[in-house]
């Protein structure tokens, strides 16, 4: 070997043994990996999982939410069909000398802010709190072991859906003082359905109506008590709807939602709609027949929801798909839909859905609401609801 050669090849040896010494950590190190929560609770009803991943002086993290049934064991809870949810960490330092890290976690209609404090163990588990804003009695700690060496980056759940709901498009959304005095408004989705229940070993379809979620509204900027109204408007950030209020049709599930206006009579601080106390003052639905809906159609009142599909809209029953006008034009997988329903009183008999987005055409993301007397004197309320069959 000459000397030219001996040289560059001891100068790549110095170099190699440097790069081994000091190490070179991505997120295919030692610590990254996915840590499943060890279960030691056997009450609780909800487990985590990390996906870890760390990179140079920086670490990130996917946080999985599972559902756990009774008949649950340690090694079925942690599977596709049990996970709730799933929600990136932004990415944050590492303290790769006492090897833990705190990474925050954005809003969403889920969950408020909140904040991931944790520390990797040298023998191959994780320790965990996670923190949300406001909610600090229900934080609490974890302890993780990793199953497997490499993260799995895929997040696959439906996003937030942004609307805003518009309470002052009439100059006066008032109600008369001598019908009734606004208390506590409270702004609610109501997710509205019909759920199949067995009585004396006969199904039978009941109705349901569910809140959620519930915002109230403030005094002086969304509500007015001396004037007995409603003023301007409210953003709202809607998730995907419970498992509970999902209705099979076809290949998929939807659900429809109305909103409303709730007067709550105690102000409470975690709203509960009691029916025969609390009235809907306000609602996004009219009376009446309105012009251009297709012939055949009976109707006697229409409005503006929100009309969810888990999967895609080509998926639905195709009696149900008969119901849905325009469904041809909209966006076959956008999983939430601002939709104009028309009603015979309480089942919806035609449902118009928004075109799909076009450039320099943004689909309308508000819902006008207005005060309303229909609903005062009810004990029972049955929204008109999207039936999953046919008569």
């Amino acid at each position: 070997m000459g000397a030219v050669h001996r040289k560059i090849f001891l100068l790549c040896l110095c170099l190699w043994s440097v790069l081994v010494l000091v190490g070179c950590p991505g997120f295919e190190d030692s610590y990254s990996g996915t840590y499943q929560e060890v279960v030691e609770d056997s009450e609780r009803s909800e487990l985590v999982a990390v996906d870890f991943f760390r990179f140079g002086g920086d670490a990130r993290a996917l946080i999985r939410y599972y559902k756990r049934t009774p008949s649950s064991s340690a090694d079925t809870v942690f599977t596709e069909r049990n996970q709730t949810r799933c929600v990136w960490a932004k990415a944050d330092r590492f303290d790769e000398v006492g090897l833990r890290f705190q990474l925050p976690i954005l809003p969403s209609a889920q969950q408020g802010r909140a904040v991931v404090n944790g520390r990797v163990d040298r023998d191959g588990g994780m320790q965990i709190r996670i923190e949300e804003e406001g909610r600090p009695e229900e934080a609490r700690d974890i302890k993780l072991v990793q199953v497997r060496e490499k993260p799995d980056p895929t997040c696959d759940m439906i996003d937030d859906f942004f609307v805003r709901a518009v309470f002052d498009e009439l100059p006066s959304n008032t109600l008369p003082a001598e019908r009734h005095r606004l208390s506590h408004p409270v702004l609610a989705i109501m997710w509205v359905g019909v759920e199949p229940v067995r009585r004396d070993d006969v199904v039978i379809y009941v109705a349901f109506n569910r809140p959620e979620p519930a915002v109230r509204l403030d005094e002086g900027r969304n509500f007015s008590g001396p004037g007995n109204g409603l003023l301007g408007s409210l953003p709202l950030l809607i998730s995907a709807p419970d498992e509970r209020m999902l209705v099979r049709s076809g290949e998929t599930r939807y659900a429809l939602a109305h909103f409303v206006v709730i007067d709550d009579r105690a102000s409470e601080g975690r709203f509960t709609w009691e029916i025969s106390e609390e009235p809907i003052v306000g609602t996004a639905l009219q009376s009446g027949r309105l012009e251009g809906i297709p012939d055949g159609i009976q109707s006697n009142g229409w409005g503006k929801a929100v009309l969810f599909v888990e999967g895609k809209l080509s998926q639905l029953d195709q009696q149900l798909q008969m119901r849905l006008d325009g469904i041809e034009e909209s966006d076959d997988n956008a999983h939430f839909y601002i939709v104009e329903v028309f009603y015979y009183n309480d089942e919806v008999m035609l449902v118009r859905l928004p075109e799909r987005p076009q450039p320099n055409k943004p689909v309308p993301r508000s819902v006008s609401v207005q005060l309303t007397e229909e609903h005062l004197d009810r004990r029972e309320v049955l929204l008109p609801r999207l039936f999953p069959y046919s008569y």
